[in-house]
């Protein structure tokens, strides 16, 4: 089955990426390729409509410059193209991330991630940050929602660290798919993976929160992870660059959250609360 690739240019990459990936994810898009100038989204031929796809760039208009273009292409094998970029990742001197194709790695964590295009190897300075992160607090026994989860990494190293249970929520149905494949793979029997948004939460309580999303996202949902969250439980936010620091900040100090932490990698920034 061929595939449709957009090619999508950008004057500015942030926030706007993620918005045209939210409207794409309504026309039956499947996958995305961050490039040094915007995206590539691809869709099966079969789903692509011209007129939707025009449709969903209007929700770029006026607000950042933007050209695309669209192309064919044959089906291709994505795991083979994995199996040639994606190197193991040492989150720290007790953490590896490798893939099931690669060699075992004698390290105490071990985990194996499988992302086939799904966010979420460790390659990324968010995921890498969190993942550092988590081995700073105690996760023995605590309750663990990982929201945005993408390959449920995340989700899958705080069971490793002692979770209780875990819950992981992604808006991408691939995403979705690949995060409990990759808990299989790495033996997990207490993490669960959502399909949906910041409603899948429900009116469960969670004692650390972890958004790995976007600014924009942070900013609308906060309150509901902060209504989640247990009495002295601990929120780490990441997905967006240091200049938006200020924003963040802002808005977790009117929701009475307590800044315990900022950590920064190439330009992308952890924040760690504390309720």
């Amino acid at each position: 089955m061929n595939y449709i690739q957009v090619d999508i240019k950008l004057s500015e990459k942030e926030p706007y990426s993620d918005i045209i990936t939210a409207k794409l994810n309504e026309i039956e898009f499947e996958s995305y390729q961050q490039t040094d100038s915007g995206l590539q989204a691809y869709i099966q031929k079969i789903h692509f409509d011209e007129e939707l796809l025009n449709d969903a760039f209007k929700i770029l208009d006026k607000q950042v410059d933007f050209d695309f273009a669209v192309k064919e292409i044959q089906q291709q094998n994505w795991n083979a193209s994995w199996e040639a970029s994606f190197d193991p990742v040492y989150i720290n001197e007790q953490c590896v991330i490798r893939a099931d194709f690669h060699a075992p790695i004698n390290l105490p964590f071990e985990l194996i991630i499988t992302p086939k295009m799904s966010f979420g190897t460790g390659h990324h300075s968010t995921t890498f940050l969190i993942a550092n992160e988590l081995f700073e607090i105690e996760l023995k026994e605590k309750s663990v929602l990982d929201m945005g989860s993408g390959t449920g990494l995340l989700s899958i190293l705080s069971e490793k660290l002692g979770a209780k249970n875990c819950i992981g929520i992604d808006v991408d149905y691939w995403a979705d798919k690949n995060a409990k494949e990759n808990a299989v793979l790495n033996a997990c029997k207490k993490t669960e993976f959502k399909l949906g948004g910041v409603s899948k939460i429900e009116d469960r309580k969670f004692d650390i929160i972890l958004a790995n999303i976007n600014r924009n996202i942070i900013l609308a949902d906060l309150e509901k992870y902060c209504s989640a969250l247990n009495p002295e439980g601990d929120i780490f936010l990441s997905g967006f660059y240091k200049k938006d620091e200020y924003l963040i900040v802002e808005k977790a100090a009117e929701l009475s959250l307590k800044l315990i932490v900022s950590k920064e990698k190439e330009n992308w920034l952890l924040l760690h609360f504390k309720i």
